[in-house]
């Protein structure tokens, strides 16, 4: 007998309570608090994947050829900042492409950060960051940085090109010997390297740097390649080693979506059914926050539902955020847990979860469809919750 059925919670009154929790998080809260801007669509490497789907830039840094749209001005992105600081957002991360490709990527800090009141947080590969760009972008403000390392010397070179591991290494250290407060190492992972996710762990522990991780999705130049996807007894895997690695280090040392995990914690589930614990941004989980508190802004300053769903819903240069964000459709319908379809739409955890939105879409078609990454059966969660 497991504690839901001593403390008398049935599926039918987990599902009420929790059902009641997210809509009054999203009458109450629902609004733009973070934003993944990509900057560029340029990048100095190619590597084999990439969900952003960047454009190769020479060396030289001359235009790329590829390129769709005409990059940003340092005066359109002001602008940006201006328009959704307006609207209530309160971080950033400024990505790309490789955001280090603009020379006026430290301004761009100083702007969000001291004349916006932004938490700016940096996505780089860390190739072309040495000692002095490091420093000015500490001193412009930067908060939080994540250099991309994914797996060990052998298997990052391999999808990143020869030379690049130690790059992205010495771009983490700099950045801590910089004092920025939040400096974190973020990989991506695939069948191809998550079998060294305990020695990466290990590293950013002998590092002092904090680990992140995706998971790798068949976009951009690897379309298609779903032999690289993780099968859900992997994911299973990962999942609770990382679980079990985050209660032994901290939940700010290891950091990654932990919402799939829920279905096999008690002490989690005992904490999502408390009244006390209601429609706080920090300590209420929704899971899946695309549409909820999260969008993107592309290089060519569309608003976007994720970050890395590429499906536009406004433009920044014509609309203010707040109109978007207040009756994009799309939105609407991610707002709405009823819309879930498949398994997704039957599960008792789909108000604290809603699955991967991203994964649905990619796998699917369908942006409200089941996730094909989750591993729990319908038998088993309808047995965990009762």
């Amino acid at each position: 007998m497991n504690n839901y059925s001593q403390k008398g919670i049935s599926t039918e009154e987990f599902q009420k309570i929790t059902r009641e929790k997210f809509y009054r998080a999203i009458r109450e809260e629902a609004k733009p608090l973070l934003a993944w801007f990509s900057l560029t669509e340029d990048c100095n490497l190619r590597c084999r994947y990439c969900f952003a789907d960047a454009h190769f830039c020479a060396c030289d840094l001359e235009q790329a050829s590829e390129r769709k749209n005409d990059p940003l001005s340092t005066k359109d992105v002001y602008a940006i900042l201006d328009n959704v600081a307006e609207a209530g957002t309160i971080a950033i991360q400024f990505a790309g492409g490789e955001p280090a490709l603009r020379d006026d990527l430290a301004d761009l800090v100083w702007y969000a950060t001291e004349m916006k009141g932004l938490f700016i947080a940096l996505n780089t590969n860390g190739t072309l960051l040495d000692d002095g760009s490091i420093k000015r972008l500490a001193v412009a403000g930067l908060g939080q940085v994540k250099v991309s390392v994914d797996g060990l010397k052998e298997s990052h070179d391999w999808n990143r090109g020869k030379g690049t591991f130690e790059r992205a290494i010495n771009a983490l250290k700099g950045f801590k010997a910089a004092g920025v407060p939040s400096v974190i190492l973020i990989m991506t992972l695939s069948k191809i390297n998550y079998h060294e996710l305990p020695e990466m762990v290990a590293l950013c522990k002998d590092m002092g740097v904090q680990f992140t991780m995706v998971e790798y999705l068949p976009l951009g130049h690897s379309h298609g390649k779903k032999d690289w996807v993780l099968t859900k007894e992997q994911r299973k895997e990962t999942q609770r080693y990382l679980f079990t690695q985050q209660k032994k280090e901290g939940l700010t040392n290891i950091i990654f979506e932990n919402r799939y995990i829920v279905s096999e914690q008690e002490e989690t589930k005992k904490l999502l059914v408390e009244p006390c614990n209601c429609c706080g941004f920090f300590d209420f989980g929704v899971g899946c926050i695309s549409g909820i508190y999260n969008y993107m802004i592309t290089a060519s300053g569309k608003v976007a539902t994720g970050d890395m769903l590429h499906l536009e819903i406004g433009d920044l240069k014509k609309q203010s955020l707040r109109e978007i964000w207040e009756n994009a459709e799309m939105l609407k319908l991610l707002r709405n847990r009823e819309n879930l379809k498949g398994k997704c739409g039957r599960c008792t955890y789909k108000y604290v979860c809603g699955g991967c939105r991203r994964a649905a879409y990619i796998f699917t078609g369908d942006l409200m469809g089941p996730d094909p990454y989750c591993w729990v059966e319908e038998n088993e969660e309808d047995e965990t919750a009762r």
